[in-house]
């Protein structure tokens, strides 16, 4: 990656407020791109290294670099770091200059190349030419190709599946401080992929990468802490790190902690808050959220009762196979609660359900009798009504 030296400003003193902070580090940034001393697809210094090289806080560089990616100067990518953006025309121009820095062992440049390969950008797509890239660069030492050419090994994209090795390469990133690859490894020591079961060794890595303010790692670690069977589980500190991922716009995160909140589990029970979380994921297309969000509608819990607004949401989340959300979207029909009663249309969100593995949904159509037929059913044996879901 690329360091920029700050320029030096003699001859006066600026006040070092934090506005003035974020748009140092912000026109700094800036310059260098426009300046072409960062390149198009040149991978910037990561968030410590710019918080150690300009002395800001992490939410100033956050500030900084989120300025320069809405105003169209960088692009994000998740497990991969922070890129000066490359123009669609400018694809090929990219590759051709990537292309003889690779020839010649360039380590960043394979890894550029590995990532435009994978993408089929300026390049033909193919993931067994970008794995080899991505091997080559993590050979030479780049701490990004080392947790790519892991990551390649652990899904099988391009290369062999191959768990150990996975957790080799991820484990020579991580130790790097690279937070990717220190939730990657986490997460293999947490489900027993190539290394041992660990609850504590997961832990152990999904803190480092959390603590860098990775939101996945912070979502992980509160689902290992709510879910411990053992001593490790603690709703307080689920809580912490769900709220830490959900202000990051962590989907899943802002769903459970929308949970903690509707179960009064880690916090005082707040059905208005956790009302506002679930809506936050709900209204950004998350299907739970918007099952949960029905849920809390129908139940006339956080928010008036209004059958209508159940109804609403739980028809966003049963289009996306949400099993809960279309066995209780057939109630509603069944029952004509919401919509007018249409048992065929009841049927027809069970059966959706049942496909989907709902179990609620499968005895409904086993107590009709005919749970794999068109014909209109006899009213639904009465269930009870589904809890909100966390994941």
């Amino acid at each position: 990656f690329a360091r920029i030296r700050p320029q030096q400003r003699k001859g006066h003193v600026m006040p070092q407020n934090r506005n003035f902070l974020y748009l140092r580090l912000y026109s700094e940034l800036k310059q260098a791109i426009d300046s072409g001393r960062l390149r198009p697809g040149q991978r910037i210094a990561p968030e410590h290294e710019l918080m150690r090289q300009y002395a800001v806080s992490r939410d100033t560089v956050r500030r900084a670099l989120a300025k320069l990616e809405s105003e169209g100067y960088l692009k994000r990518k998740a497990a991969a770091g922070t890129f000066v953006r490359i123009e669609k025309a400018d694809y090929g121009k990219a590759v051709a200059l990537l292309k003889p820095l690779a020839d010649k062992g360039n380590a960043e440049a394979l890894y550029v190349l590995g990532r435009l390969t994978l993408d089929g950008k300026g390049v033909k797509k193919s993931e067994q030419r970008a794995a080899q890239l991505f091997r080559q660069a993590a050979e030479k030492g780049d701490i990004s190709a080392q947790n790519a050419w892991g990551t390649a090994q652990a899904s099988g994209q391009g290369v062999r599946r191959n768990y150990r090795e996975a957790a080799r390469w991820f484990r020579k990133a991580a130790e790097q401080g690279l937070a990717m690859a220190q939730y990657n490894l986490g997460y293999l020591y947490a489900y027993g992929r190539g290394v041992p079961k660990d609850e504590n060794a997961a832990i152990d890595w999904y803190s480092r990468a959390a603590n860098q303010g990775l939101a996945d790692a912070q979502y992980s670690l509160g689902w290992t802490y709510l879910n411990s069977k053992g001593e490790n589980q603690s709703d307080t500190k689920a809580v912490h790190w769900f709220e830490k991922a959900a202000e990051q716009d962590n989907l899943k995160a802002q769903n459970n902690l929308a949970y903690m909140y509707a179960e009064g589990r880690g916090y005082a029970q707040d059905p208005v808050k956790a009302v506002q979380w679930y809506n936050r994921a709900a209204e950004r297309g998350y299907a739970e959220a918007q099952y949960n969000l029905g849920f809390m509608y129908e139940q006339g819990r956080g928010v008036p009762q209004d059958y209508n607004k159940a109804v609403e949401w739980y028809r966003k989340a049963a289009e996306q196979n949400e099993p809960a959300a279309q066995y209780s979207l057939g109630l509603m029909y069944d029952q004509g609660t919401g919509v007018p009663r249409n048992l065929s249309e009841a049927t027809r969100w069970y059966r959706l359900a049942a496909k989907n593995g709902d179990p609620d949904a499968k005895a409904v159509l086993r107590a009709q009798g005919k749970p794999e037929t068109a014909s209109r059913p006899a009213a639904a044996a009465k269930q009870s009504r589904k809890k909100p879901k966390q994941q």
